[in-house]
Order: C-alpha cells, then sequence, then structure tokens
C-alpha cells in the first residue's frame, strides 16, 4: 500500500516538532551586564543607551532600538502640511459657501426718489 511513504513523513513532521531547540548556555554574567566577546568580560547594560552598537548590547534585555534620526523633521514636515492643506481647503470653503450681497432694488438713473423735484441734467 501507499501508507508506508506517509508514515515516514508523518514520523518526521512528529520529530521535527518534538526536537524544540537546545537549552541555552546559563550567562556567566550577573543580572544586569552582558558578554562581550571583544573584551572577554562581562559589561555592564547601563552603558547601551549612550553606545547602542557595542557588542554586549544585544545580549541586554533592556537593549534600546536604535533611534531614527529623521523623527522630528519628518513628524514637523508632515504636520505643516496638514495644516497648510487644512487652511487652504478652509480658505476654499469659505470663498465658496460665504453669503453674496445680490442687489435686491434697481439704480434709478433719473431721480427717482431719491431726489425729488430736482433733475438730474439741468
Amino acid at each position: 500500500m501507499a501508507l508506508g511513504p506517509l508514515v515516514v513523513i508523518l514520523a518526521l513532521m512528529v520529530l521535527r516538532l518534538t526536537w524544540g531547540e537546545p537549552a541555552s548556555a546559563p550567562s556567566p554574567c550577573p543580572q544586569g551586564s552582558s558578554w562581550s566577546p571583544d573584551l572577554d568580560k562581562c559589561m555592564d547594560c547601563s552603558s547601551c543607551p549612550a553606545r547602542p552598537y557595542s557588542d554586549f548590547c544585544p545580549g541586554c534585555t533592556t537593549a534600546p532600538p536604535p533611534p531614527f534620526p529623521l523623527l522630528w523633521p519628518v513628524l514637523g514636515g508632515t504636520l505643516g502640511l496638514i495644516l497648510i492643506l487644512g487652511l487652504f481647503s478652509g480658505l476654499l470653503v469659505w470663498r465658496q459657501c460665504r453669503q453674496k450681497e445680490k442687489f435686491t432694488t434697481p439704480i434709478e438713473e433719473t431721480g427717482g426718489e431719491g431726489c425729488p423735484g430736482t433733475a438730474l441734467i439741468q
């Protein structure tokens, strides 16, 4: 039958799942420090914020991620652009929606009620 290869594949999958990773060796350094292979000694993790790229900092649990140097210029430029676009669109909406004065009374050129008894042309 064809169950032979299926059983072998299933056994390999079970073996792969139960294999696991080897237990890591205990660190020779006390808590708050990490081993430096370059210096062959334990180094204090408190220096990692000032020097995050040191060889022992990845072993520290409190190693900060490297800072993003363009964070403030990118953030400021984005917020400035949003502000300018908001003001511009607000101006366009205001110009479109403001009430325009309409002339409801015609202008009389013959004098009419504005100048009773006098002629405009003498």
